[in-house]
This record gives C-alpha cells, sequence and structure tokens, in this order.
C-alpha cells in the first residue's frame, strides 16, 4: 500500500509541472480562503478531590484551496490555540496541551496540507486532511479539530449513491503538535493495549444512498473499517424523516460492531453498540427520544464517533450499558428571535454493579447567532451537572464559546 501511495504521489507532481508554467498563477490567483476564529473556556469542577479543570484558549483555523487546473488542486490548512488568562492551578482540559511540568501549553500546527485530483465525479485527496465518517472523523469539539494523514477517494458517479473509501497512516487529536501512527493513538486510549508495536494503518469503505421516493425522505449507510492486527468494525445507520402537515417525524436507528483482530486490542474484544434517536419538530419544538446498548466489551473510539448518546461529557459506550435519554430543544425565530437557540438533555446510564456505577448527565445550552453587520459570530453557554451514583464524584461542566467565520475568494463545490 505505500508503494500505492507513492504512485499517486508521483503522478500528481508529475501532472501539475506537466502544465505548471502557463496555469499556477491562475491557480492560486482564483483560490479560496475561509476560517474560524475562535475564543473557548471550558472549566470541569468535581466534588471530591480531584483536581478542577480550567481551559482559556484564543486562536482559530484557516483554510487555503487552489482553483482547480484540469482536476488539479492544492489545500492548506493552519490551527492555533493559544493560551489566555490561566492559571496552572487548574489542571489542563483539552482546549490546551501540557507542557513538561503539566501546565498549559498553546499549540500551532498544519491542520490540513494535501494534493487533490478530481476526474469522472470521483475526488482523490492525498496528504493531511480532514475526514468525516460515522466512527472515524473530525469529532470537532475542541479549539481544533482532529486530522489524519492518508488517501481518501470520494466518488458521485451514480445518482443517490456516495462511495467512500480511506487509507489512514497517521493521526493529530485535539490538542496535538505532531502527528502520530494510529497504533499509538490505540495504545494510548482507554481499553486499547500499549503492546501495540507495529505501525498498522486503517482502512474504510462506506456507501450512503438517498433513497428516491416521496413516501418518505430517507438516507441509508454502511460502514466497513479494518485495522490490521487491532480491530475491525461495521456501521450501519438510517435516517428517515416524514412531514405531516407542520410536522416533521423522524427515526434514525443504528447499528456497530468492534471485534479485535488478534489479541492487541484489550484481549479478543468482540462487541456491538444498537440503538435509535426518534422525535417530531413542530413550530420550533424538536423533542427527541433516545435508546443505546452496547455489549459485553467497552467500546475503544479514539478517532471521533458518531454513537446514539453524545451529550456535552458522557456518552454511551461502555460495556453493557444501557441509555435513555431525552432532549427538548426550541428555536426562538418563531416567536421573532432569530438566530437564538436553546436545549436541555437528559440521559440516564445504566450498567451492572460488576461494569462500574450508574451515571445522569442534564445539559443546558443557549447559542445566539447573528446576523445583519456580525453575520459568522455566535456565541453559545453550556452546563452540565454530571452524577456519578453509589458515592461516586459527580461534578459540573462548564462551556462558552464565541466563533467567528468567515470566506473569502471563490466558494468551494
Amino acid at each position: 500500500m505505500r508503494k500505492l501511495l507513492l504512485i499517486f504521489s508521483v503522478t500528481f507532481c508529475t501532472a501539475l509541472f506537466s502544465f505548471a508554467a502557463d496555469n499556477v498563477k491562475d491557480m492560486f490567483a482564483d483560490g479560496s480562503l475561509k476560517g474560524e476564529i475562535r475564543i473557548l473556556s471550558f472549566q470541569r469542577n468535581f466534588d471530591k478531590t480531584t483536581p478542577d479543570r480550567l481551559d482559556n484558549a484564543a486562536g482559530g483555523l484557516l483554510y487555503y484551496r487552489t482553483a482547480s487546473f484540469k482536476g488539479i488542486s492544492f489545500g492548506a490548512a493552519f490551527a492555533t490555540a493559544n493560551s489566555i488568562f490561566n492559571d496552572d492551578d487548574d489542571a489542563v482540559y483539552s482546549l490546551l496541551a501540557r507542557d513538561e511540568d503539566g501546565n498549559h501549553k498553546s499549540v500551532t500546527r498544519l491542520q490540513e496540507y494535501f494534493i487533490q485530483g478530481e476526474w469522472f465525479d470521483t475526488v482523490i485527496k492525498y496528504g493531511a486532511q480532514e475526514i468525516k465518517t460515522p466512527m472515524f472523523n473530525i469529532h470537532d469539539i475542541r479549539m481544533m479539530p482532529r486530522t489524519f494523514k492518508g488517501l481518501s477517494i470520494v466518488n458521485n458517479s451514480l445518482e443517490n449513491l456516495t462511495l467512500s473509501a480511506y487509507y489512514i497512516t497517521d493521526s493529530m487529536g485535539w490538542s496535538d503538535d505532531e502527528f502520530i501512527t494510529l497504533s499509538k493513538a490505540v495504545a494510548d486510549e482507554p481499553g486499547g493495549a500499549a503492546s501495540i508495536s507495529e505501525d498498522n494503518h486503517m482502512a474504510i469503505f462506506g456507501a450512503s444512498y438517498n433513497i428516491p421516493t416521496d413516501a418518505v425522505k430517507a438516507n441509508v449507510q454502511g460502514w466497513f473499517y479494518t485495522m490490521e492486527d487491532v480491530y475491525r468494525e461495521t456501521f450501519f445507520k438510517a435516517s428517515l424523516s416524514k412531514k405531516f402537515g407542520e410536522t416533521n417525524i423522524y427515526f434514525n436507528p443504528s447499528y456497530f460492531t468492534q471485534k479485535s483482530q488478534g489479541d492487541e486490542l484489550n484481549g479478543d474484544a468482540d462487541t456491538y453498540q444498537y440503538g435509535f434517536n426518534t422525535g417530531a419538530v413542530f413550530k420550533g419544538f424538536n423533542l427527541t427520544g433516545f435508546y443505546a446498548k452496547t455489549g459485553d466489551d467497552g467500546l475503544v473510539l479514539p478517532w471521533g464517533d458518531d454513537k446514539v448518546v453524545i451529550q456535552q461529557v458522557l456518552a454511551s459506550g461502555r460495556a453493557e450499558e444501557d441509555v435513555y435519554a431525552l432532549k427538548a430543544a426550541y428555536d426562538f425565530s418563531r416567536i421573532g428571535l432569530k438566530g437564538l437557540s436553546a436545549y436541555v438533555f437528559y440521559a440516564e446510564y445504566d450498567v451492572p454493579e460488576s461494569t462500574g456505577k450508574d451515571q445522569s448527565e442534564i445539559d443546558y445550552s443557549v447559542q445566539y447567532a447573528f446576523s445583519g453587520t456580525l453575520d459568522g459570530l455566535s456565541l453559545r453557554a453550556r452546563y452540565a451537572d454530571i452524577d456519578v451514583k453509589d458515592g461516586g464524584e459527580g461534578y459540573n461542566d462548564i462551556r462558552f464559546y464565541a466563533i467567528y467565520k468567515f470566506a473569502l475568494g471563490k466558494k468551494e463545490k
């Protein structure tokens, strides 16, 4: 596979320089620039002895794409997270990195750098890139999204059908300043195994199909992930919705399996997660119910995921866990307050005593997106209260976001 990646790289570069003298100027002059300025503050306060955490950070992301010539284009992205007004008496959260003394450390990195070819409704990209698949994605919930190195191929030749293939070798997490191998990322994950020593890579294959029917809006997708000597995974999901007058009813079931290949992943791990969310949207209200069931082993997911229940802090995925949740959201533009939205989200996480302690979480979130001269700016405040049963240590989690998005030049496809 390394030879295949080298062939792609050489082919792209050879094609570029064969017409570079006449077209490089236009490729760069007609490129596009977009980005985000982010100011975030994340705080976690524990009820007992665990040290409190607090990160205040400012920074953001800047993405540049050249225009395409004969299908060839380049992309690069810059990301930075800078420590502001932090006290090293507080433990580091995860917006920032830790220095050798365990204190807050700013991070600046190249987020993406790739060469891309687009022919016959197929996009081929090689290099450092952000990837979005259900169980392997950018997981953009901190200052900087996750990013990866490898090869991606996405085809849209057939109407309503998207076919995807990826071969990934390295990753960077939310606060890393350099890429690490996927094997090391698994070994560092709770439930992983430090004995992993090989530089094993991930191959991903997926299909997403929009079913052409007027009876219901429907999408189905299936994904297969395999990492030699570590694990293989399957993921299936359907997204179904139907309008009845002013009410939109939806139902989104999913099924996921994870099985070790070899003994490197937590011994002979073999588990699953299934569940659904379902609800209705009516006159600005969105009420959603959730149920998730995880199998005999806990999930090991170092690179972002589409678990059935994901809250501000907790997410379904412990061994033998049942999760029941309810979320109520409201869009205040229905009463004239354009850009304002809020929700309350409650969940119970139940496990056998042999697995751990039952937990519950209640979230509150309010967000405002500006329009007019401040279009692109959004503010958000979130609060989560986590209760750990049977004498466990509870805590609360507070997050503030100020994000400004902008774009210059031609829009990307």
